[in-house]
């Protein structure tokens, strides 16, 4: 994953300096008389039928998820590992969720574009009830082989650790906007040495991009 730095952090690149900007003119009278034509919307996008078919059998098997289980009241297909029956315990959780609004009123680039920043802004502040500010944080130019302005129009991504009843847990979360649709890929987990959960140590920041890299692409091309 490559990102533009907003903090300091593992895995993030820093942003290139801005080029000075060049003198132009104004638009000529013609250019900018009545007969100019209003930008055409494009059309919209539409998320697939079922997130949980996104991923191919062999994509599940580099990061060692089973098939994927989506609940009727949840909008995210959801992956998770085998973690056995005996320590060390290694757990692993993956999530796709596909927003592009309700079926009946679909959003408006304009109204993704909101969204996008509404959720950037919370997840840069605070991206889990059970933990704090992210520890890395920044914009998305390129995820696995998908780059930014080509085959997605923005994404950011963080990284975060949370707590749940004494167990630390890893999360990378890439929010993608794709014209009128927002893609937000969750990759987290821990590794157990023994029984009791509280032990584990939460997985870094490379393991979740790297997951995410693996699955990217596969997610955004599902949209149609």
């Amino acid at each position: 994953m490559v990102l533009v730095a907003v903090v300091t952090g593992c895995g993030l690149t820093p942003a290139a300096a801005p080029s000075s900007p060049t003198p132009t003119t104004g638009p000529s009278r013609q250019e900018a008389g009545p007969t100019s034509k209003p930008p055409v919307e494009a059309a919209l996008l539409k998320a697939p039928s079922n997130p949980c078919r996104v991923l191919t059998p062999s994509t599940r098997a580099r990061l060692g998820v089973r098939q994927g289980v989506k609940d009727r009241l949840d909008p995210a297909c959801k992956w998770r590992n085998d973690p056995g029956d005996a320590p060390p315990f290694k757990f692993r959780d993956l999530s796709i969720t596909y927003d592009a609004g309700f079926k009946e009123f679909a959003d408006s680039v304009k109204d993704a574009k909101k969204s996008f920043a509404t959720k950037r802004k919370s997840d840069y502040r605070q991206p889990s009830v059970f933990g704090g500010a992210p520890a890395v944080k920044g914009v998305i130019q390129q995820v696995g082989t998908a780059k930014a302005g080509q085959h997605f129009d923005e994404g950011y991504y963080v990284y975060f650790v949370y707590e749940i009843g004494e167990a630390q847990r890893g999360e990378g979360k890439a929010v993608l906007r794709k014209g009128n649709l927002l893609i937000t890929i969750s990759f987290s987990g821990a590794d157990v040495p023994g029984r009791r959960m509280r032990d584990g140590k939460p997985i870094g920041n490379a393991t979740a991009q790297d997951a995410i890299d693996i699955v990217a692409g596969q997610a955004i091309a599902a949209v149609r």
